[in-house]
């Protein structure tokens, strides 16, 4: 893009008539790695979810994956999030390899898989901020758009940020955002976030670098901050027809559920 944008500039220049300076200017500064304003934006963004009490998130995403032949191909999903602080979440995940329903009020945490039509439940932790760490170390259990909760908290991994930095702007489904650029040691990752004074995560995208075909996974987000969200919603209620199972610790059989 860089020498693209130079060859341009070369042929403008000589259409003009314009004669190209011989003073050669000095170099400003040179731009820090980790630019502080967008890790500026980083934290004030996590800040603002963090007060937001309720809200309802839809997003619809991409994950690479490949083919037995080695052909890179994408699977769609479809998130609906809901969220009530301190202590109710409802997850409805449809995409082209799952459909699950996440249920969370405050006592259980349920998962339930339309296609394979089981479920599986525990006795959860008091409040979303606890309940990642469970799902995570105890159950090795990834909650999509997990996040979402805890970014700006010590549980976040900014530290782990070695690049940063403000790419530009860009309209995202109508709202126009100011995109960034991260990197870590594993993973690339960009965000857009909203400008004005909501400043939410409109997309994000996460390159996995240690691959070498370096899977993508993004997503586009539409916010709702002022939802009606009623108790039914975060609790599971069984139809007769609906078998259980139980979450496996981590270092079982399987990952996260067991028969």
């Amino acid at each position: 893009m860089r020498r693209l944008t130079t060859g341009v500039a070369v042929v403008l220049i000589a259409a003009l008539g314009v004669r190209g300076s011989t003073s050669h200017a000095r170099p400003g500064p040179a731009k820090p790695a980790v630019d502080p304003d967008a890790m500026a934006a980083l934290h004030k963004m996590g800040e603002f979810l963090r007060t937001q009490q309720a809200f309802a998130v839809q997003a619809r995403g991409t994950t690479d994956d490949l083919l037995p032949s080695g052909q890179k191909i994408q699977y769609g999903v479809a998130v609906d999030l809901k969220v009530r602080r301190p202590d109710h979440m409802r997850m409805d995940i449809v995409g082209d390899r799952r459909t699950d329903h996440i249920y969370y009020d405050a006592k259980t945490f349920t998962v339930y898989s339309e296609k394979l039509n089981y479920f599986a439940a525990f006795a959860a932790p008091a409040t979303l901020a606890e309940l990642k760490g469970v799902l995570e170390k105890r159950y090795g259990f990834d909650l999509p758009l997990a996040d979402l909760f805890y970014w700006g908290t010590d549980q976040d991994s900014s530290n782990q940020i070695h690049a940063a930095t403000h790419v530009g702007v860009a309209n995202i489904d109508g709202f126009m955002c100011d995109h960034y650029a991260f990197r870590q040691s594993d993973v690339d990752w960009e965000l857009w976030i909203e400008q004005g004074g909501r400043p939410v995560p409109r997309k994000f995208v996460i390159t996995t670098t240690t691959e070498k075909t370096k899977p993508q996974h993004s997503m586009v987000l539409n916010w709702d901050l002022t939802p009606k969200l009623e108790d039914h919603l975060f609790t599971f209620v069984a139809a007769p027809n609906v078998h259980q199972i139980a979450f496996q610790p981590v270092g079982g059989a399987r990952k996260g559920v067991q028969p």
